[in-house]
């Protein structure tokens, strides 16, 4: 029959209750009359449309005209708003359209009946529930269409990589899916994967090949188990990393080279590997080991990241009399596990590949060698020059190169010792002192060179390390001379501590005595409690404020003894814990400074100013016809004058002002001028003047005056310059 005439399935549940009166029972208890049901609906009924979904009927209805109302889901309310509606005689129930069960599975809506004229209820209301039965109407449908997967070439044979989902909104059968591959590309080999027909999960069948096939892609069809069966695909494309399994092969057998034994931090040896795995992956990457012939830790291998090559380094030098020849053992692996699959056991060697090397050490001249290289030495200070350490012995481990050895001083900061240059005796030259800044913790280090005096020297060096016990040969001391005390508060002391630069047993514990050689000392203080090298400085009352000397005397636990002082500064201290800061002077002297700096610098301006005041003054306060004399001494010597011969004293006339100095005129010589040499020019002076100068002529080695006859020479613009 069609579908729309099952469009309501209805289980009707009825329930009648009569409620009997008896004759003799004035009170009586009537219960509702009504038809409830549950219907189910199929959905997408595709009509007509309305449709007669069901009739209502209230057993009132025999005695009483009723009118029906319906109101919830359905109705004048979502979900499916305006899908139901009823007639109020009758009580039919219609429905308008179809139902889509993945939007509305379940609809609830009530119904009461009243009196048409008075429109009072009469009954209770009842509720109804309309279920929407499911059909196959939709497909299964993947959450991709395309995947991406990747996969190592390295993983084994059932190992699941990947589950793919397909969502089915329909229920029970309907929304049951069913997975499973539909093709495979390539196709060759087949069967490489598998899925799960329940959940989807793929797994590899079998083992992968990178170099062989780097990608697949597989066709996957989801179906659902509906009566009409529904079904959709997507694509799995699978990606292959590739793995580690191809080992790295050398490309030689063995390898020889030859090196000096001084010889190191040189690349030895260069070995090649080929590998057919992807380039610049941790599966291509080769990594070596020296495997035999390096107890001693001469090698180390590296990488070239360029090529792959192995590169053999020589990290220690190697003794040629320890052996010309060494044989050593190279392996070589890939940075990431080899995998082999099981189908190939047995087809490929899963063991590091070797490589043999032969190394042969050239003969030098080693450096001399020192028995025992450290020298420990224990003395105890204050030794005196001439003390003899101990003795450096080094020898010369060469067969073929042999040569005398001689020893020197290489790093010695305190300059205490002297190496004896043959025999390598060490003796002191000054006095040692533990305390010295170059003893760590008591231990004073320094350093020998034994020198091998060939065609080309080569130097060996030891070291002593000088542990020096200590004496008491250090004073007790003050750590701290200077104090701050409140003059009253809550603290009525101050902690002095004493040191002392020797250790034990000649330091601490320290006994403190407060001297009395100041006025008053022990009547305003006095020692408190005491530690192993602190004591309590307490005052005895209120001290007034200012500065005190605090003589001590401090002795050491072997009884030496030093007198100290502290200076001790008594303040007002406002939080009668600490003494305020002093009050900066920078601040009152910093007007002061700048005052006197600024008169400073006005003096010095007017001191320059005066100067070109009377510079400007001397120039022009003599008229240009008048001759300017300057005399100029100079008291280097002169030529030489006959020493027998007495100096003479030239005369001069007087020369008139008024008709100047000519050519050959005599100049004015006074008689005050006796026993000095002058040089004196006319020179021609601007506006047609003349200008006079005389220059104390130079005094002979002898000490007789060099007088010169007064000459006149031609000047230039027609002047002339005597």
């Amino acid at each position: 029959m069609p579908l729309g005439y099952y469009a309501l399935v209805l289980f009707f549940i009825t329930e009648i209750c009569i409620v009997e009166g008896q004759g003799s029972i004035i009170l009586h208890r009537e219960k509702r009359r009504w038809i409830s049901a549950i219907y189910r609906l199929v959905e997408e009924d595709p009509g007509p449309y309305p449709k007669e979904a069901m009739r209502l009927n209230n057993d009132k209805s025999q005695n009483h005209t009723l009118i029906f109302f319906i109101s919830g889901d359905g109705v004048e309310r979502d979900p499916e708003k305006n899908l139901f509606s009823i007639n109020k005689d009758t009580g039919q129930i219609y429905i308008h359209r179809k139902v889509d069960r993945e939007r509305t599975r379940s609809l609830t809506f009530q119904v009461d009946v009243h009196d048409p004229d008075t429109l009072i209820a009469l009954d209770d209301h009842m509720l109804y529930k309309i279920e929407v039965l499911d059909i196959n109407d939709n497909i299964p449908k993947f959450t991709q269409d395309v995947y991406e997967v990747d996969i190592l070439e390295n993983t084994f044979p059932g190992t699941e990589f990947f589950q793919i989902e397909a969502n089915d909104p329909d229920e029970r059968n309907n929304a049951l899916v069913s997975y499973s591959i539909v093709s495979q590309n390539p196709t060759k080999p087949s069967n490489v994967f598998k899925i799960h027909s329940n959940n989807g999960s793929i797994l590899l069948q079998q083992c992968l090949n990178y170099e062989t096939l780097k990608s697949y892609t597989l066709v996957i069809k989801a179906r659902d188990n509906g009566v009409n069966v529904l079904s959709s695909s997507a694509e799995v494309r699978i990606r292959v990393i590739d793995s580690n399994n191809n080992p790295p092969i050398f490309t030689q057998k063995s390898a020889e080279t030859t090196i000096n034994e001084s010889d190191e931090g040189i690349v030895v040896l260069r070995v090649g590997v080929t590998d057919l795995d992807s380039p610049n992956t941790p599966s291509w990457r080769a990594k070596y080991q020296v495997t035999e012939g390096n107890e001693h830790e001469n090698y180390k291998m590296e990488t070239d990241p360029e090529t792959n090559d192995g590169l053999l380094m020589l990290i220690k030098h190697l003794d040629y009399e320890a052996g010309p020849v060494r044989n050593i053992k190279i392996s070589v692996e890939n940075e990431e596990p080899l995998f082999i699959c099981p189908e190939m056991k047995g087809t490929i060697n899963a063991k590091p590949q070797n490589l043999t090397a032969v190394i042969t050490v050239k003969d030098v001249n080693d450096p001399p060698v020192f028995n025992p290289p450290v020298l420990i030495i224990y003395e105890v200070e204050g030794q005196k020059p001439g003390k003899v350490l101990g003795k450096f012995n080094a020898s010369d481990t060469d067969i073929f190169y042999k040569h005398p050895i001689k020893y020197y001083r290489a790093f010695e900061p305190a300059e205490w010792v002297t190496v004896d240059i043959d025999t390598g005796v060490v003796t002191t030259v000054k006095e040692l002192d533990r305390e010295s800044p170059y003893v760590n913790k008591s231990v004073y280090t320094f350093t020998i060179h034994a020198i091998e005096e060939g065609d080309i020297p080569v130097t060996g060096t030891a070291t002593m390390s000088l542990f020096l016990a200590d004496i008491n040969d250090n004073l007790p001391f003050l750590r701290t001379t200077h104090k701050e005390m409140c003059d009253e508060g809550e603290i009525p002391f101050v902690i002095v501590a004493a040191g002392d630069a020797d250790v034990e047993p000649f330091s601490g514990p320290f006994s403190f005595e407060l001297l009395d050689n100041e006025e008053h000392i022990k009547k305003n203080w006095k020692l408190g409690a005491a530690t192993d090298d602190t004591v309590q400085l307490e005052r005895k009352r209120k001290i007034p404020i200012g500065d005190y000397i605090i003589p001590f005397k401090i002795r050491d636990r072997q009884g030496i003894s030093q007198e100290s002082s502290m200076n001790l500064h008594v303040c007002h201290c406002f939080d009668g814990i600490t003494c305020p800061l002093p009050k900066s002077a920078t601040a009152t002297l910093g007007g002061v400074a700048i005052g006197l700096l600024f008169v400073g610098l006005l003096f010095l301006i007017l001191g320059l100013c005066l100067l070109l005041f009377c510079s400007f003054a001397k120039n022009f306060a003599k008229p240009f016809s008048e001759p300017v004399w300057t005399l100029i001494k100079y008291n280097d010597e002169g030529i030489i004058v006959d020493s027998k011969k007495p100096p003479s004293i030239h005369s001069s006339t007087t020369v008139s002002n008024d008709v100047g100095l000519g050519v050959g005129s005599n100049l004015p010589f006074r008689p005050d001028m006796q026993g000095r040499n002058y040089q004196m020019k006319i020179l021609p002076d601007e506006d047609d003047g003349w200008r006079m100068n005389s220059m104390l002529q130079r005094t002979s080695m002898h000490g007789w005056t060099n007088g010169r006859n007064l000459q006149t020479l031609p000047f230039e613009d027609d002047g002339w310059r005597m």
